[in-house]
């Protein structure tokens, strides 16, 4: 599945994938205050090589369905780190991909918290949501 927008640019066509890996480069940038999991909660072990492991993308969702993008990012954030603020930054970081391709913000944009990590993971289940007109 691809992307497909129409503007004053022309046409852009951008693959499902390209869009996922660029929002998974620039999460793993905030590896201080997150961690990438999968929708169950496992966390996604980092890898110490140069390409992206494969299972990080059960780590991202996108979605687009007749021109309403939907991005889902499911994490566990590190212990002291508030689930709204870190959201903030990850919702800017979403939103400048997008826009990096000329690309509209996607509709929506999701940030599941499904643990908090310290010494082991705490289950939890906080959904932090942002709706772009």
């Amino acid at each position: 599945m691809s992307v497909i927008e129409r503007n004053e640019y022309g046409a852009i066509g951008v693959n499902k994938n390209v869009i996922e890996k660029m929002i998974i480069e620039d999460v793993l940038t905030m590896k201080d205050s997150l961690i990438l999991c999968t929708k169950k909660g496992k966390v996604v072990k980092e890898t110490r090589t140069t390409w992206i492991d494969p299972d990080y993308y059960d780590a991202i969702s996108f979605t687009d369905k007749r021109g309403s993008e939907e991005v889902v990012l499911n994490v566990i954030v590190m212990r002291g780190v508030r689930a709204a603020e870190i959201a903030d930054s990850v919702f800017e970081l979403v939103e400048n991909a997008f826009s990096m391709m000329r690309l509209d913000k996607p509709k929506t944009i999701k940030l599941k918290v499904r643990g908090v990590m310290s010494d082991v993971v705490s289950k939890r289940n906080i959904e932090v949501v942002r709706k772009n007109g």
